[in-house]
């Protein structure tokens, strides 16, 4: 058995890359049993075969990369796994507009800018944009302060942004593909239910 401890925590990403994927092929060959710790999820999702995720010492999850990052069972998992947005309370199915008891979590890659707005989508005001090389990340704020990232292709952007005209200060609607939403004191997750926040 081979046991690493954050074996790759002082290096430079494109070393650690380098490792990342020797370490793969290492496995992949030798078929030897490995205890990885880390706290670098891209590390984990790439080297792993079965991942536990664990917080303050209790195990939260445990499984093949896929299935956990797909259906966290808990919202450590899921923001412990990459970006997420929250959203408080469900929008739009309660009286008043919301339903307090809910939280909701969208990825930003899992967001749509869409010219014009439906039933599912909801408005935000541009504020940043960062290009991130193949990548674009966009900052939009809503209208009760709080900031919601989308991540798209660069080229995707390129297109949307000309398309929409839009620039820092300008207006959007956003649309969630996929929400994966927690009901306070519960213990599934609803997923795949845009419906569910908008």
């Amino acid at each position: 058995m081979l046991l690493l401890d954050e074996p790759f925590g002082a290096l430079d990403a494109k070393v650690r890359k380098e490792l990342r994927r020797w370490l793969r092929r290492l496995h992949d060959t030798v078929h030897v049993t490995s205890v990885f710790v880390t706290h670098d999820q891209d590390e984990a999702m790439e080297v792993a075969d079965r991942i536990v995720v664990m917080n303050e010492g209790r195990i939260e999850q445990q499984g093949a990369p896929d299935e956990v990052y797909d259906h966290p069972a808990s919202p450590f998992v899921l923001q412990f796994l990459g970006d997420v947005n929250l959203f408080r309370g469900r929008l739009g199915h309660a009286p008043g507009g919301v339903a307090p008891d809910d939280v909701s979590y969208v990825r930003p890659h899992e967001l749509d800018l869409v010219a014009e707005p439906d039933e599912r989508s909801f408005g935000a005001r541009l504020s940043q944009v960062l290009t991130l090389g193949p990548l674009t990340r966009l900052e939009f704020q809503r209208d009760d302060g709080n900031y919601i990232d989308v991540e798209l292709p660069r080229a995707r952007w390129l297109q949307l942004r000309d398309t929409l005209q839009l620039a820092p200060g300008g207006h959007a609607h956003l649309r969630p593909r996929r929400v994966t939403r927690f009901i306070v004191g519960g213990e599934a997750a609803v997923e795949h239910d845009p419906a569910a926040m908008i």
